[in-house]
Formats: structure tokens, sequence, C-alpha cells
């Protein structure tokens, strides 16, 4: 008798609750539903403009997605008009070692801008480190570095650490190379005359940023130099023009240095794979002029 009193109060209770709640027209409220917008194909930092540098040092990042590589193409330019430089020595002038070093002008590259597209040339892309998963870019058996009419060739050079860059001359007179780097031992060494074998300059560690490269005997000549332990970085030709090949898919952080304005970007974010180009724009200020 106790059960069946029980089920009866039970049965009056639960029908008082749904009387309520449908009173209350939760019964009618349609179902909630979530949906996962999926991000967009790309960062905002792989096309368009450069904007303000961001804050940070630049890392490599494991990749967004997994598989495939792609290279990374970009041009970086010089937005407005540039200056123009007067040469660092004039064809003829009285300087050391004259009828080599004045036999032909020796121009100012601390800013090489092309008259036609106002592509910066000379200008460092590069990874500070090697991305995860990242194939690595073969390295080559040596480098070059030469010197010509007393200037060095080139100006600007990524070394890959613990390869021989070989020190060559083609000038009739003697040279000294001289580097100034931050991590490594500095290399202070004469060059001789038609020197066409090398002087060979290993780099045992990899440096976070560009370093100046000197001749103590002829003070005009300049060059900057990056060693890295890896191969995702590039420097920009006569157009501005640079290419990163094989970085893995995924989202990466890149620095972009100049000689003039040191880091134009700090952190530039970029995203493998690319829809386009990616385009750098930098005023004069950026440069320092």
């Amino acid at each position: 008798m106790k059960n069946m009193n029980y089920m009866k109060n039970y049965r009056a209770w639960l029908g008082a609750v749904c009387l309520m709640l449908s009173g209350c027209g939760l019964s009618s409220m349609p179902p909630v539903t979530v949906t996962l917008k999926p991000a967009e194909e790309g960062a905002a930092a792989t096309t368009g403009t450069a904007t303000a540098e961001s804050t940070g040092t630049a890392t490599a990042e494991a990749p967004a997605a997994a598989g495939g590589s792609s290279d990374l193409v970009g041009t970086v330019v010089f937005d407005g008009t540039p200056p123009t430089l007067t040469p660092l020595i004039a064809q003829g002038a009285d300087v050391k070692d004259k009828a080599v070093c004045s036999a032909m002008e020796v121009p100012d590259e601390t800013l090489v801008v092309d008259p036609a597209t106002k592509g910066v040339q000379n200008v460092f892309v590069f990874l500070e480190k090697a991305p995860a998963g990242a194939s690595p870019v073969p390295a080559p058996e040596k480098q070059i570095f030469d010197q010509k009419g007393c200037k060095f060739l080139p100006h600007a050079i990524v070394v890959r650490t613990k390869i021989p860059l070989l020190v060559l001359s083609d000038d009739s007179v003697g040279h000294n190379t001289h580097t100034y780097p931050n991590r490594n031992a500095s290399f202070n060494g004469a060059i001789s005359a038609h020197e066409r074998k090398g002087v060979p300059v290993t780099y045992a560690q990899p440096e976070r940023e560009p370093f100046k490269v000197s001749c103590d005997v002829h003070p005009w000549m300049s060059a900057y130099h990056l060693p890295l332990d890896h191969g995702f970085a590039a420097v920009t030709n006569e157009k501005g023009e640079f290419t990163i090949k094989g970085l893995p898919a995924g989202n990466h952080t890149l620095k972009v240095w100049h000689e003039s304005g040191k880091l134009l970007e700090r952190s530039l974010k970029v995203t493998i794979p690319t829809k386009e180009p990616l385009a750098l724009k930098y005023d004069a200020a950026k440069f320092g002029k």
C-alpha cells in the first residue's frame, strides 16, 4: 500500500513539473548549435606592405600543418625617392694603391636601390633557427668571398657554419680582411695580391644578426657576413628579390636586416604555403636616411 501511494505521489509531482516547464516555454526553445569557423588560409604578413615591426626575438616555430614545403618568394622595395649616394672613391682619386683602388670609382653600397623597380639590394631575410620538421638544405662544400678593385664581392653574404669561406683577391695589391662577429672568433689576416687559392675562414657558431667585415689597409672597404647553421635565408639581388627555398608548411617568423637600418623587421610572420609573393616596403626613415 505504501508503494502504491508513493507511485501516485511521484506521478503527480512529475506531471506538475512538466506543466511548469511547458508553461515557461522551455519546450519551444530552439536547440543551441556551435559552429567552429576554420582559420583563414595564409597570414596577413604574407602579402601586402610591411607594417611596423613587432617585438620579440625571431624563433623557429612548429609547423601548423603537416606535410609539404614550398619556397618563399618576395621583394624588398624602397618606398619613396631613394637618396643619391656619392661614390666612396672617385675614379683617379689620390688614395693608397691608387693604380688599383681608384682605377674605377668605388660606389657607396650602404643603400643600393634599383632605379626601375626601387628594389633594395643586400637585404638579409632569414630565420634565426631552422624550422621544426624541415628537410635540411644541402650545404655547399665551400663558399667564395672575393676582392676586386678594392671592393669586397659580394657585399652581403649568408655563410654556412663549419663550411670553409675562401677569401680571395683579384687585385695586384695586398688586402687585410678583418671580421667583427659576436659569437665567433674574429678573423684578421693578410690576403696576398692575386690570391686565387683562397684563405679559409670557418665560422663555428651561428650569429643572430649580420656583422661587418672590413679591410684595415683600405678602410673604405666593407661587407657583411651572416653565419647560420641552416639554409633558410637569402640576400636580395639587384632588383630587391629574394627566395628562401624549401620552407615546411606552417607558421614562421623571419628577420629582415639591412646595414643602414639594421632590423627592418624583428618578427615578420609568414605562413607557408603563400598565395602570392611577399612584398615588403620601407621608407627612408627605416634605412636611416
